[in-house]
């Protein structure tokens, strides 16, 4: 396949896939690996699509390529990686470069992205990255492998409100409506771990409904537990 008609997949956090109800927080994906390099530059091109899935549920949301930037950081020494997000969210999460600075020594990639936007309607898909949390699609067989429904994982995500936890599609809609923001205290993603609560808890109503849900983080979800405020 053409490299300019190479899409891709990134498999994030929810946590920094954040943003508003109109449109989501993706404006640079880092990938590290003490190995070899990060990501394979001849597959890269301006203004490719990635779309973005999140770890264990769709993919939701699709931006494309503005440049990218490749190296290697030594010593622990992630100054110039980081000073590469300047201006993203990612830029001030403390605790994830500290994650990558503890690795002392590895190869980068850093990826700019632009022309962010949600998917209307999740794509439930049953490929596997094995391990990888980018992925190539570099051929019809993978874009109809990774960018079309599995109507059997559709189903299986919408099993999951028979029991306590909360199906993927309708927590995205939870996340997206309440613009990744705990609805007890403001605290936004990716600063914050967000939760999806039962307003009437789970106890009482056993059943997920939108009206009945909304974003917390974990500290508000943990302290309030299961009582009815």
């Amino acid at each position: 396949m053409d490299v300019n008609n190479i899409d891709h997949v990134a498999i994030r956090d929810h946590s920094y896939v954040a943003g508003n109800s109109d449109k989501p927080e993706v404006g640079v994906f880092v990938q590290t690996n003490t190995q070899r390099k990060a990501l394979n530059e001849d597959r890269l091109e301006i203004g490719q699509s990635v779309w973005m899935k999140w770890v264990g549920g769709p993919i939701v949301a699709k931006s494309n390529i503005l440049s990218w930037h490749t190296g290697v950081f030594e010593d622990g020494n992630i100054n110039g990686l980081r000073e590469l997000c300047i201006g993203t969210n990612l830029f001030g999460l403390t605790n994830y470069w500290k994650t990558i600075s503890d690795k002392k020594f590895g190869y980068y990639a850093v990826i700019l992205l632009s022309d962010e936007e949600w998917i209307n309607d999740p794509i439930f898909v049953n490929a596997r990255s094995y391990g990888s949390s980018w992925v190539y699609l570099d051929s019809i067989e993978k874009k109809k492998l990774w960018l079309t429904h599995d109507q059997k994982e559709v189903e299986k995500d919408k099993e999951k409100s028979k029991g306590r936890s909360i199906p993927q599609g309708l927590r995205f809609q939870v996340l997206q409506r309440d613009e990744f923001t705990c609805q007890y205290c403001g605290a936004k993603a990716p600063e914050v771990t967000l939760h999806i609560d039962h307003k009437v808890p789970w106890k009482i109503v056993k059943k997920h409904e939108l009206i009945n849900l909304v974003v917390a983080c974990s500290s508000c979800n943990l302290g309030k537990s299961d009582k009815l405020l």
